[in-house]
């Protein structure tokens, strides 16, 4: 239904922040690793939303296109609805529970992401083959990198829409020259078109 938003944040509360755009104020339920924001600053957030029982909405915003994939991939695993699979991605980073998954770190799983011992292995046999085929590989030492890249980037005015596939097309050309940040950041935006 709605693809992102973007609006000044009008009001934090808990794990929901208020974004206002065009006159409409949106309710968006984001992670606790959520960049933090300032009220009043102008914040972009991809977005998945569910109708509820009672007939409202629910919005959930994700700061990029991999952390909403790793959700919809949670969503769709047997016993895990929308409001279970914002649960766990609340208490574990997206990214530790990739690895997690990878990893089959069943054991943090459990520990830091707050379920059973049998709903861990459930997650690793489903999800891991579909990780995989998705693209997520497990930690590489550019990862760093390539977040500090992207995050001058989004500073720059560019969306995660535009960014995430340049950086995508970008991650195996990073580990072949062995590219610091800046090299990152320049071949980025020969890519986006320059501006910034």
């Amino acid at each position: 239904m709605f693809e992102y938003i973007r609006g000044k944040v009008q009001r934090k509360e808990k794990d929901e922040w208020i974004l206002e755009n065009g006159g409409f104020a949106f309710r968006l339920r984001v992670t606790p690793f959520a960049q933090p924001a300032e009220e009043g600053e102008e914040r972009c957030l991809l977005v998945r939303s569910f109708l509820k029982e009672n007939g409202e909405f629910v919005f959930y915003g994700f700061e990029d296109e991999e952390e909403r994939e790793v959700f919809d991939a949670l969503r769709e695993v047997r016993g895990i609805n929308h409001r279970t699979a914002f649960k766990i991605l609340s208490r574990l980073h997206w990214k530790d529970f990739v690895r997690c998954i990878l990893e089959e770190d069943t054991h943090t799983l459990e520990e830091q992401g707050g379920i059973s011992a049998k709903t861990a292995r459930r997650l690793v046999v489903e999800l891991r083959p579909i990780l995989l085929e998705a693209g997520f590989t497990p930690a590489s030492p550019y990862d760093a990198i390539f977040e500090e890249a992207k995050e001058v980037l989004f500073r720059l005015g560019y969306t995660p829409q535009e960014v995430n596939p340049v950086m995508a097309r970008l991650i195996k050309e990073i580990e072949r020259r062995n590219m610091d940040v800046e090299e990152v950041i320049k071949q980025a935006l020969v890519r986006l078109g320059g501006r910034g």
